[in-house]
């Protein structure tokens, strides 16, 4: 079968209103394209990766369909102990790269393919097809079980952002219950808001090439004591680079405040910053850093 090129959807701060419209739960995990085709299965992340040897739980669930051709589009995800998809731990398990170690990640980092379309099935081609016609092939054909999951629908987009929200996920996906699947995002019909954090971190150094500052190394206060989360480039304008660039003699101390962190220009701790992020990293790290602006607040969660 040829290659579908996956359907993604638009980022939005916005929530899609309206009885056209389908909400779902935006899994953080990696987008996988899954093909059966008789007795073979693969798996292909978005860009076209295969890594159907390196996910046997799912390969092996969807060979046992009753079907003789399909594909589907879903996310490949890993729940940690508190029942969330951590995007760390997904990352950990597709880092797999010897077949030796591949028992000991299954049982570490179990993954679950959470599928949200069918694309193909039995030699017709479904693209054109609504995805509420879709949708009901796809229920038709799989069901929900172990490794393999069909994600569910909702009609209100607010309450299940709202949800999500409550329970610290990553966001929503919106969809026109009328849509054909389009690949890429030359579309206006599948849109996602996510949920951004923010916090105010204090800057405690910056990384300078070519005369220009490139990102501000950041950290924040873990009982009375600085903590690195990361550097942030994203956001920080020209003009604040050139502002950050004059002021350096003033702010420069030559007592580094953390190890490990590269070529480092170390600065006194005296300037705050609002920082928005996606979710932290296992290492307390922000995922997805950018600066929304610079504050005179204390550093806290805002």
């Amino acid at each position: 079968m040829d290659w579908f090129e996956p359907m993604e959807p638009i980022l939005t701060d916005s929530i899609m209103k309206g009885e056209q419209w389908i909400h779902q739960v935006k899994w953080d995990g990696i987008r996988g394209l899954c093909y059966k085709d008789g007795n073979s299965v693969h798996i292909y992340t978005k860009s076209g990766r295969e890594r159907s040897q390196w996910y046997p739980e799912v390969t092996g669930r969807i060979m046992q369909l009753n079907c003789r051709q399909a594909v589907f589009d879903g996310e490949l995800i890993v729940l940690d102990d508190s029942g969330r998809p951590s995007f760390h731990d997904m990352m950990s398990r597709d880092r797999v790269k010897r077949q030796d170690r591949l028992k000991k990640y299954i049982e570490k980092y179990p993954v679950q393919y959470m599928v949200f379309d069918i694309l193909y099935k039995d030699g017709e081609d479904l693209r054109k097809s609504p995805l509420s016609e879709r949708r009901k092939i796809l229920l038709e054909t799989l069901k929900s079980d172990g490794p393999v999951q069909v994600v569910s629908d909702y009609t209100d987009g607010e309450a299940l952002f709202l949800s999500m929200k409550e329970m610290d996920m990553e966001g929503i996906v919106s969809k026109k219950a009328d849509s054909p699947y389009v690949g890429g995002k030359k579309h206006r019909m599948w849109f996602k808001t996510k949920i951004i954090k923010k916090l105010i971190a204090v800057v405690c150094g910056l990384k300078i090439k070519d005369n220009e500052v490139k990102s501000l190394v950041i950290a924040e206060y873990q009982n009375g004591s600085l903590v690195p989360i990361g550097s942030v480039s994203s956001g920080l304008s020209g003009k604040d680079r050139m502002i950050l660039l004059k002021a350096l003699p003033q702010l420069k101390q030559y007592t580094p405040l953390f190890k490990n962190t590269g070529e480092v220009i170390w600065i006194k701790p005296v300037l705050n910053v609002i920082v928005s992020f996606i979710e932290r990293e296992q290492n307390g790290s922000l995922r997805h850093p950018v600066l929304v602006g610079f504050t005179d607040e204390s550093p806290k969660r805002v």
